[in-house]
């Protein structure tokens, strides 16, 4: 048994910027931007896009930032369903969904540890640090969206919380206390020698009591059809056809209260459970493609369950010339996923041990009654976020000085637990050492929760940042605009690992 306990890393540091922006090219740049991030042009005027990228309401085509808008529209039209669709139509970013979900805009991105690109569910940071096996879905599934905007470059000022290369930002519609609005989309799609593929959901919202009270609900279930068959590795005979589909499910639910014409209060609960049954690889020595047909001979089914919600508080106020608005929210995912370790613990066998009790000309030789070794391997992933963000800014979006301060607190944790489970340990310990048990070679646990038949590794991950920030937007002249920011961030990271077997 061994234990390692660590905590480490402090790190303050202050970013000011300031940058001279000229908006020669006038309005149609920022528009083109958008319409050439996709593959089809659109005849007629161009729909005004109204961004956040800088914390406050403004025309895309006024937005002194690399920003590409994908509405509700242009996303359901080029049929994107998650982020990986959406850097295909965004110039400079790729994705990366080994394992690690990593951003890369404009070359920055980072292999492990803190990520590089802010991800954010309207105003909340959901980014996961890179620990071992990390999650096989690090970002939100897209239904009932109002935009997805994606900002390149350093946005340390106004984000923050590891925006080093830029941000993705997921704006869900929001509640309406004057008109009522319908969302729906639906899908078939067929998959040859595959399960079919369908996709249904619906959104509502509007006023409950006219200009005071509104609310928003919205539903989708998505089912992603398999197409690799799982067969018995002794066997070789097929346990399920069309084994790794995939179900997803959204809920989400926002309301809208304006107790008074100058102060408005945001409420909202989202929720998205993803049930991955089993991996997409197959096996080329089991499988014919050419036929159609992609088996997996894993001894142990892969399951992934993946479940989140984000309960979130938002309140905006008029001040006059100014406006305060406070975002609070708590995260909460728990995914659990694993992997096989029969090979590599055969192979520990052969390697390591070298007895002529457990090898014949075959390899490794198995014990009378494990001839059907399997020794499966979970993984187990937890996050929680909490975060609170208070700003007050200048109220007049046409005022030629325009500024925001704020204060920013987040505390992330995370835990990683990994477990191998060796059911032939005892057999082999009996062949080598007869009449010896686990714990008479390698003693008790030291953590009774887990079996000593096996081995795991467990860590919980600590971040705190706390931050004061702002800045200042002058217009010089109609097409020239200065600006000048600055962020004072404080971050402690701190981690402790268990590992033990």
């Amino acid at each position: 048994m061994r234990l390692n306990r660590q905590s480490s890393s402090r790190r303050t540091r202050a970013l000011i910027g300031a940058s001279l922006i000229a908006l020669a090219c006038g309005p149609g740049a920022s528009r083109a931007q958008e319409q050439a991030s996709g593959s089809e042009s659109t005849v007629g005027p161009l729909q005004e896009v109204v961004v956040t990228a800088t914390r406050r309401e403004e025309s895309l085509s006024k937005v002194p930032l690399s920003v590409t808008a994908l509405t509700q529209q242009s996303l359901d039209e080029r049929g994107v369903k998650d982020f990986s669709e959406v850097a295909r139509y965004t110039p400079g970013v790729n994705f990366d969904n080994s394992g690690t979900n990593n951003i890369s805009i404009r070359g920055i991105s980072g292999s492990g540890g803190a990520g590089t690109t802010g991800i954010y569910l309207d105003d909340t940071p959901i980014q996961m640090r890179a620990l071992a096996f990390n999650p096989d879905e690090a970002l939100p599934k897209s239904f009932d969206i109002e935009r997805v905007e994606v900002l390149r470059g350093p946005q340390g000022t106004l984000f923050g919380a590891g925006s080093e290369g830029g941000t993705v930002r997921y704006i869900t519609v929001q509640p309406s206390l004057t008109k009522t609005s319908i969302y729906g989309r639906s899908e078939f799609s067929s998959t040859q020698y595959g399960d079919p593929s369908y996709e249904a959901g619906a959104a509502i919202g509007g006023p409950l009591v006219q200009d005071t009270l509104g609310a928003r609900f919205a539903v989708s279930y998505r089912y992603d059809g398999g197409w690799i068959d799982r067969i018995d590795p002794v066997t070789l005979q097929t346990v399920q056809k069309n084994a790794n589909y995939n179900e997803t499910l959204l809920l989400r639910l926002a309301g809208l209260w304006a107790p008074t014409d100058k102060w408005r209060i945001t409420p909202g609960i989202y929720y998205q459970n993803q049930q991955k049954n089993d991996i997409a690889n197959y096996w080329p020595l089991y499988s014919d493609p050419s036929s159609g047909r992609f088996v997996n001979a894993d001894p142990s089914r892969r399951a992934t369950p993946d479940k989140f919600y984000l309960a979130s508080l938002r309140i905006q106020g008029d001040l006059g010339p100014a406006q305060l608005i406070s975002n609070t929210s708590y995260y909460h995912r728990r995914e659990q996923t694993g992997y096989e370790g029969t090979l590599y613990n055969l192979g520990f066998y052969q390697t390591f041990m070298g007895s002529q009790i457990l090898l014949d000309n075959s390899g490794v030789h198995l014990p009378a009654g494990a001839t059907d070794y399997r020794s499966p391997a979970t993984v187990d992933n937890g996050q929680q976020n909490i975060t609170q963000e208070i700003r007050l800014q200048s109220a007049d979006p046409n005022a030629r000085l325009l500024w925001t301060t704020g204060a920013f607190f987040a505390e992330n944790r995370q835990s990683y637990l990994e477990q191998i489970h060796d059911p032939m340990l005892q057999e082999i310990i009996t062949a080598l050492m007869p009449g010896s048990s686990i714990v008479d070679v390698f003693g008790v646990g030291y953590d009774p929760a887990f079996p000593t038949d096996g081995y795991f590794l467990k860590t919980n991950a600590k971040d705190e940042q706390y931050a004061l920030f702002g800045e200042l937007n002058y217009g010089l002249t109609d097409r020239l605009k200065g600006t000048l920011g600055a962020r004072f961030s404080r971050t402690k990271y701190s981690f402790d690992t268990l590992t033990g077997g």
